[in-house]
């Protein structure tokens, strides 16, 4: 439904190493991703150890990994290294509350990850939305060279204002399109895109 709608990333909680409502098995993940192959791109969202996510990597078999269980910059050059060489991108999340933001964004950036994305929810809060300081997301867009995706109270009434105030590139959405936790509403779904594209924007 999410790439019927115009998404290019569909992206799956796989084994998150804390509690969320959205969190999929391997097993349930890989079949999902399966289902978008070819129409959409994927991505596993998961974290900790790089054993872990070598493993959920190898059992999904997405396009992205998302890195978000605040992995250190020893951890992710890592799974750079090993995870290119299964073709597999890295998105490396980091929040609000990271020491030194701007640094630390370009020294991930630097270690090859494909993209960063500013997130308030972070692993001590992942069951609960937040809104992004644009301010902030602005300067972490001159502070580095790879691309920034923004997250945070992100809605299909708020988004393409927020894409024109900060021309971001590219969204994450998760609780602004769900009727319930865990539950994606097709109406929401809908109208985000749809004020996307009034706005010129995809």
């Amino acid at each position: 439904m999410c790439v019927r709608h115009g998404a290019d990333m569909v992206g799956f909680v796989v084994e998150y190493p804390r509690p969320v409502p959205w969190n999929l098995s391997a097993a349930n993940a890989k079949g999902l991703m399966a289902a978008a192959h070819g129409s959409a791109e994927t991505c596993a969202v998961t974290g900790g150890s790089p054993d872990h996510v070598l493993r959920i990597a190898a059992e999904t078999k997405p396009d992205y990994i998302q890195l978000h269980g605040g992995e250190t910059l020893e951890d992710t050059i890592c799974l750079v290294s090993e995870l290119g060489k299964q073709g597999i991108k890295i998105i490396k999340a980091i929040f609000p509350d990271t020491p030194d933001l701007e640094k630390t964004a370009a020294a991930f950036c630097a270690a090859g990850v494909d993209a960063l994305l500013f997130d308030p929810r972070t692993p001590d809060n992942a069951s609960h939305s937040g809104t992004a300081d644009l301010s902030v997301y602005q300067k972490l867009r001159r502070a580095v060279s790879c691309p920034v995706i923004l997250a945070g109270g992100i809605t299909p009434e708020n988004a393409a204002k927020i894409v024109c105030q900060t021309d971001a590139q590219m969204i994450d959405l998760m609780t602004g399109v769900e009727s319930s936790p865990g539950i994606k509403d097709e109406t929401k779904v809908a109208a985000l895109f749809q004020a996307l594209q009034g706005d010129g924007q995809q």
